[in-house]
């Protein structure tokens, strides 16, 4: 496809290195950035505490649709069945969710009002979260610095205005809010889980979700009993030979074999982790028992064979699974044997170090992007080998 430069009545936007050069106009640096899932609308969070958001119009110019006194630390929006909402963090150890409110005129600064907020029972920062849509549906994850996982849903589904918390956890200890793990939430986004889980025996309405800290990823299945809440378990923990993962994406897609979980290292690495399901055929039962057994948990050892035996703060972190899960009530479907292994190391040329990565709407490709500024992209072969097949950046 042939780039082209973007009429210039709004700002400044140019195709003309494969990157759109996005005149913000914020007084500080941009923190953190969003697109809705049209791709027709950006929300921008800078360092001088001002969200942004931007209409990106069909004759591809821009325009400022409000900017108002918020947050800087992360942004990202809901599905968008639920009209044009989103949620941001900042260090105002707060949560909020915005939602536009088009009675209000542009650029008034109460475009979009705050629905919804809430800060974190051990009044600590949050630092990481995530939601999933099914349609009319919604989940939203919290991590704070100190390592305290919460899961959420609301209580009116239109409105957006009252949550209610399903289940909350330490997965990996509680930790001084001085220490750096560096901790990330990813949901897997499809309907269901991949198929070979549900043959398995997993509930096809269950959540999964991929948490980090330091260098281990921990798999977490949330299943709902027939009277009860959604319940976190544990289910698999994957580690990387690297000091710190900086972020990791869940793979969308239910028709694959197996699950693939990304992960942006500090090493200029991206690895790709399989996470499979093993099955006789014959679906177990997905009913919850009453008496409730620890999970059965394998775990493969990497393709990498260089890898440590974790000490100091990782061993804490590792130990923490064991206890952790033989002290929750333990649903039936977690007998289900889950594997994993590293199936891919992607490096970026300069080795600096990769802080962001994220999988296209369909599981089909990723795309990283690291110190540089450069964003790669990578993709499956026919063979299912993981290559680079672009890289664009700044001049």
């Amino acid at each position: 496809m042939e780039a082209k430069a973007f009429n210039q009545h709004g700002p400044s936007l140019d195709y003309a290195h494969g990157f759109r050069n996005f005149d913000h106009r914020a007084a500080d640096v941009v923190l953190a950035v969003a697109f809705n899932s049209s791709g027709n609308r950006i929300a921008l969070g800078s360092a001088d505490h001002k969200i942004r958001v931007y209409d990106i119009e069909d004759d591809e110019t821009s325009s400022l649709v409000d900017q108002w006194r918020g947050h800087d630390a992360e942004v990202k929006w809901i599905g968008s069945n639920l009209g044009h909402v989103f949620g941001t963090i900042g260090a105002d150890n707060k949560f909020k969710l915005w939602r536009e409110d088009t009675s209000q005129a542009p650029k008034g600064g109460r475009r979009f009002r705050c629905i919804f907020s809430q800060s974190p029972s051990n009044h600590v920062s949050y630092v990481s979260f995530d939601f999933k849509t099914v349609r009319h549906e919604v989940w939203l994850v919290l991590i704070t610095r100190d390592g305290l996982l919460s899961l959420l849903e609301p209580s009116e589904s239109e409105s957006l205005s009252v949550w209610k918390e399903l289940d909350t956890m330490y997965p990996f200890g509680q930790h001084s809010r001085s220490t750096e793990l560096r901790f990330t939430l990813s949901l897997h986004q499809s309907e269901r889980p991949c198929y070979n889980a549900v043959i398995a025996g997993l509930d096809p309405k269950a959540l999964s979700l991929a948490a980090s800290a330091m260098n281990l990823i921990k798999i977490f299945r949330a299943i709902k009993p027939d009277e009860g809440n959604y319940k976190f378990h544990e289910v698999v923990q994957l580690s990387a030979d690297v000091a710190m993962i900086n972020d990791v994406s869940w793979a969308p897609g239910c028709i694959r074999p197996c699950d693939l979980i990304a992960a942006a290292c500090d090493d200029g690495s991206v690895r790709i982790f399989e996470v499979s399901t093993p099955h006789s055929g014959e679906p177990l039962s997905v009913t919850v028992p009453e008496s409730r057994i620890p999970p059965n948990i394998s775990t493969r050892e990497s393709t990498s064979n260089s890898q440590n035996a974790p000490s100091g703060i990782g061993a804490g972190l590792a130990g923490v699974s064991r206890a952790a899960a033989a002290a929750r009530d333990i649903a039936g479907t977690t007998k289900i044997i889950h594997e994993w292994k590293e199936t891919a190391v992607l490096s970026h040329d300069d080795n600096s170090a990769v802080w962001k990565v994220r999988w296209v709407h369909d599981g089909s490709a990723l795309a990283s992007t690291a110190d540089t500024g450069k964003l790669h992209f990578w993709k499956q072969d026919l063979d299912g080998r993981f290559l680079g097949f672009a890289e664009i950046g700044p001049e």
